[in-house]
């Protein structure tokens, strides 16, 4: 007599495989002042002041001339805590009021070694949000806003900022490494821009920018007169070897000579030309970036990603697309097939 068969724990089997692989696009990451732990700081923080007329959420912060060393300058930062590695559209908000800046600047920095600036002019009237572009956040990365108000005495203002998700990382957190992590977690060092084959900012300890570059496994390119805040003086070049004695430069650096063409592949690298790059595209930066070795899963930056360069233009690739039932439709047609034969 023909058995029946039960296919109830193979369809949990595949819908339990479909839940774990789910990607939550349109989660909502909110930084804010507000929300305890949710990865809102301040450099200077004494130069900021807090109020709610017209806020976004709850109170915003904004520099004041009446506190702290009254200089209005200082860093509102944002980084969010994520959970799930992706590209993340990244929007902020402020008070807008004739009091504010007219020169607002914005750095969003991604894990994968992009940053992009944007300028708003933040006067106005109420609450105002503004999309300031899109970045790769891995799990535990450093992916980041950072308003950035020491480069004038005006009243930036900093309020609630978002980072809603609208891709997943296919290859989850084993994604890239930003090639500039090294400066940027070095607490004497200002990373200030970055490109996957480059890297520049200023020194705050008088160690050089020879040593500056050496943080992030690249050499000076170029060197100039510089302070904290990211201010470079192109009118005053300096040799990147000199010992000027100054406490503090503006440090361009790139990656070694050879490295950036043909070069063998640096493990978890983010697609540098010749270092890795993208199998079956072409690599960022130069030539050769065929499969590097010791390379990230295929040899690029995690799909889904945006970067920007140096210039803010945006170098971007695509998700790749995923089948319509993988390998768990195949096991249901044979179940289905053995129960009919049966």
């Amino acid at each position: 007599m023909p058995r029946s068969l039960s296919l109830a724990p193979l369809l949990v089997s595949i819908a339990s495989a479909g839940a774990a692989g789910a990607c939550p696009v349109g989660t909502v990451l909110e930084v804010d002042n507000d929300i305890a732990g949710s990865g809102y700081s301040e450099d200077q923080a004494q130069n900021w002041i807090a109020h709610n007329v017209d806020a976004c959420h709850g109170t915003y912060r904004y520099l004041s001339h009446t506190v702290g060393d009254g200089t209005r300058k200082g860093r509102a930062i944002w980084q969010p805590k994520v959970t799930v590695a992706g590209t993340y559209s990244v929007v902020t908000g402020y008070r807008a009021s004739e009091n504010r800046t007219d020169d607002a600047d914005y750095i969003l920095y991604d894990d994968a070694g992009g940053t992009q600036t944007k300028v708003v002019d933040q006067r106005g009237n109420g609450c105002t949000k503004v999309t300031i572009g899109t970045a790769y956040c891995a799990v535990g990365g450093s992916c980041r806003l950072v308003l950035d108000g020491t480069d004038d005495a005006k009243s930036d203002a900093a309020d609630v900022t978002t980072f809603t998700l609208v891709s997943c990382d296919a290859q989850s957190d084993a994604g890239a490494q930003n090639p500039c992590s090294g400066i940027a977690n070095d607490s004497a060092y200002e990373l200030c821009d970055s490109s996957p084959t480059s890297c520049s900012g200023v020194f705050t300890d008088g160690s050089g920018c020879q040593a500056f570059c050496a943080a992030a496994q690249m050499v000076c390119a170029a060197r100039f007169g510089g302070e904290p805040g990211c201010t470079k003086e192109p009118q005053n070049p300096i040799p990147c070897d000199a010992s000027n004695g100054h406490a503090s430069d503006y440090c361009e650096c790139a990656l070694p000579p050879g490295a950036v063409d043909g070069g063998a592949g640096h493990s978890g690298s983010p697609g540098l030309a010749g270092q890795g790059g993208q199998a079956g595209t072409a690599a960022v930066g130069g030539s050769g970036g065929g499969p590097g070795s010791g390379g990230a899963p295929s040899g690029g930056l995690p799909s889904g990603e945006a970067l920007a360069g140096e210039d803010g233009a945006c170098t971007c690739r695509a998700a790749p697309t995923r089948g319509g039932g993988g390998p768990w439709l195949g096991v249901l047609l044979l179940g289905l097939l053995w129960a009919r034969r049966r």
